[in-house]
Order: C-alpha cells, then structure tokens, then sequence
C-alpha cells in the first residue's frame, strides 16, 4: 500500500465532541486504527501510531476539562441563585 499524507490528527479529533465516543476509541485501539487505514487507504506506521494516540488522547483530556469546568459553573450558578 503507498504511503499517501495523513491528517492533522489534532484536527481530526477536534471534529469528535463525544467523549464516551473518544473513550472507546482509545480503549479499542485495535479497531480504531483500523478503521483509521481504512478511512484514509493508507498503512499506518508506528510513528503514526504514536501522533494518532497522542492527538487523540489530549483530545479526550481537553473535553474531560470542558466537561469538568461546565459542571463547576453549573455548580457555582446553584450557589449564586440561592
């Protein structure tokens, strides 16, 4: 298979929202980079292995820390409305 360019991976995650969705990605790596080949038509290296799991890791870190500072201000409006 030849080698074609790949994505920005940073930019490929953003374009996911679901956490649990991202999650699972990660916990089936198997499949992901699969489907991931499959998606692009390429055979993917394990240096692009590495940026793929890196990328899609600080996604799931950066919307656990969207999901962690919505619940604070949420927890912060109960307390101003009281």
């Amino acid at each position: 298979m030849a080698k074609k360019t790949l994505p920005d991976w940073d930019k490929y995650w953003a374009n996911f929202k679901d956490l649990e969705l991202l999650r699972d990605k990660a916990t089936n790596l198997d499949e992901t980079l699969q489907l991931i080949e499959k998606e692009f038509a390429v055979k993917l290296m394990s240096g692009d292995h590495l940026m793929l799991l890196s990328s899609l890791d600080d996604r799931i870190e950066a919307l656990e820390k969207e999901e962690r500072a919505l619940k604070s201000a949420v927890q912060t409006d109960l307390f101003e409305n009281m």
